[in-house]
């Protein structure tokens, strides 16, 4: 992959409807985490020019049309972000009432979750329930495009259970209903981030079907996102976890694809040993607890700083020891103390870590 990225063609349909994707890695929606200062933080590390699809954590569709969007961190945003909001629903009222509301966010697509494995979401029959019942999915599908004036796109994993001719049969219904693209996590509900994620499924739904197909799961490293696109074929990588940890990793990829610097990275070598990558979560860190300042309150911003650095610090040596430091601190100026007196020892960061739990 030495020559410059370019996106597959499949992409190119969705142009008309105003999506220009031209970088093929996303943020993952993660519930506490892929809120606007994470997407901030991430979208630095973005090749100049190039676009990256940043995902919001899951919004449910039964609370957004009563509130105003901002009002909560899960729906802060910033004017330059290409948002994508992930829907957490199934019934068409409310999907139509928080299409409505999302207008403000100016979202680039709409996002149907249909892999949260959570007991309340399979309770209510929404997330990664809705696999178990295809003509209820294709309804919720078909009801979000009807109302939806952007793209619409659908997260899922295997399924309830390992068969993957049911996961192609699937994808095929949903791409029917008028998915516009399809991001596969090749587990099944019961497995949560355990196990190894069955790759392969990626594979044999973006042969299955005509839309564009991004695969996730267990993606912690450059050499994984490009191993993922390389053996699936798959027309993007979305990353989750370890976008915490090193949002780095996108100019990292960007870099392998031929993709110029980040803005303001002119010259820069993306950080590859451990030390380098330590260096480089100082700064990312730092970032991360302005842009909290800039857009939470305290009290929200240091809940989500602890919940930062509970995941991303987990591929550090001694990330043990910043969590432990951060969970105590009151203000961000604290954190800021924190993060210069552990990072004035050389810290360095693993290739991989147990997301498991």
């Amino acid at each position: 992959m030495s020559q410059a990225f370019a996106p597959s063609e499949r992409w190119n349909a969705l142009r008309e409807r105003g999506l220009h994707v031209d970088f093929p890695c996303f943020l993952a929606p993660m519930v506490g985490l892929s809120h606007t200062a994470l997407r901030q933080t991430v979208s630095a590390y973005v090749p100049q020019g190039r676009t990256n699809l940043l995902f919001t954590e899951m919004l449910s569709s039964r609370r957004l049309p009563t509130e105003r969007i901002g009002d909560r961190p899960e729906t802060a945003f910033v004017d330059h972000e290409t948002l994508v909001p992930q829907l957490l629903a199934n019934e068409e009222r409310f999907i139509e009432a928080s299409l409505h509301k999302l207008e403000r966010m100016r979202p680039a697509a709409i996002d149907i979750n249909m892999g949260c494995p959570v007991s309340q979401a399979l309770k209510h029959n929404w997330g990664v329930a809705l696999m178990g019942d295809p003509a209820y999915a294709e309804q919720v599908v078909r009801l979000t495009v009807k109302h939806s004036p952007w793209p619409v796109s659908v997260k899922l994993r295997t399924g309830l259970s390992d068969d993957p001719e049911y996961l192609v049969d699937f994808a095929r219904m949903l791409e029917a209903a008028g998915a516009a693209w399809l991001t596969i996590h090749p587990r099944i509900a019961a497995q949560g981030r355990r196990g190894t994620p069955r790759w392969e499924y990626i594979a044999r739904v973006r042969d299955a079907v005509r839309v564009p197909v991004v695969g996730n799961g267990d993606v912690q490293t450059a050499a994984d996102a490009l191993t993922l696109l390389r053996e699936t074929g798959c027309d993007g990588v979305m990353i989750g976890r370890a976008s915490v940890a090193r949002p780095w990793i996108h100019w990292q990829i960007a870099e392998a694809l031929g993709l110029p610097p980040p803005a303001g990275r002119d010259g820069d070598v993306a950080p590859a040993d451990g030390f380098a990558e330590g260096a480089e979560y100082a700064r990312a860190l730092g970032n991360f607890i302005d842009v909290c300042e800039r857009t939470f309150t305290t009290d929200d911003a240091i809940k989500r700083l602890k919940f930062f650095v509970h995941w991303g610090g987990r591929w550090l040596d001694f990330g043990h020891e910043l969590w432990r430091r951060m969970t105590n601190v009151r203000g961000l100026d604290e954190a800021r103390i924190v993060t210069s007196d552990f990072f004035a020892v050389p810290q360095r960061m693993s290739a991989r870590t147990t997301l498991a739990s």
